[in-house]
């Protein structure tokens, strides 16, 4: 018995304007649409071997709508977090991001990952990180998160590189 869960699913995140959030996911962040959703308006993308990964709906009356939480202390969802394969994917992410003149929020050394946040077209929070290769062994003792800032010219630290 019990409830056996395999992964998160998929995101549903409600938009003012579901073809320009829907650009922003496609021709920056690299998703590929997968449908469209005429009766409810909003539409499914998705992630290389994934079903779907993010729904965007639109809101019931863009000029109305509340902004994003985004804030520490409130509630709802604080930000999606998507994951790299390497710290060199995450750099040219960082590069396409800025290509896209898309403002990076920040950038932090988490001990275990190195992530980077910024914003969709909406104002909800995203982040992109990388990883580091023994991750799990250093949440199970205890990284001691400090939210470090990092640059690019930041050597990545001894524990980060396999081997």
């Amino acid at each position: 018995m019990g409830i056996h869960l395999e992964r998160v699913g998929h995101c549903l995140i409600k938009v003012r304007d579901v073809e320009r959030s829907c650009k922003f996911f496609v021709d920056v962040l690299g998703f590929q649409l997968m449908e469209q959703d005429p009766d409810h308006g909003g539409v499914f993308l998705s992630l290389p071997g994934d079903g779907h990964t993010i729904d965007l709906s639109p809101v019931g009356n863009p000029e109305t709508a509340t902004p994003p939480v985004g804030q520490q202390d409130g509630v709802g969802v604080l930000h999606i977090a998507f994951k790299v394969a390497s710290y060199e994917a995450l750099h040219d992410a960082y590069d396409t991001l800025k290509a896209n003149n898309v403002e990076i929020m920040r950038m932090t050394d988490h001990v275990s990952q190195r992530s980077m946040y910024f914003s969709d077209p909406d104002g909800n929070t995203l982040e992109i990180y990388y990883e580091f290769p023994r991750a799990r062994e250093i949440f199970l003792a205890g990284r001691a998160d400090e939210d470090a800032p990092f640059t690019w010219d930041d050597p990545l630290p001894q524990h980060a590189i396999q081997g």
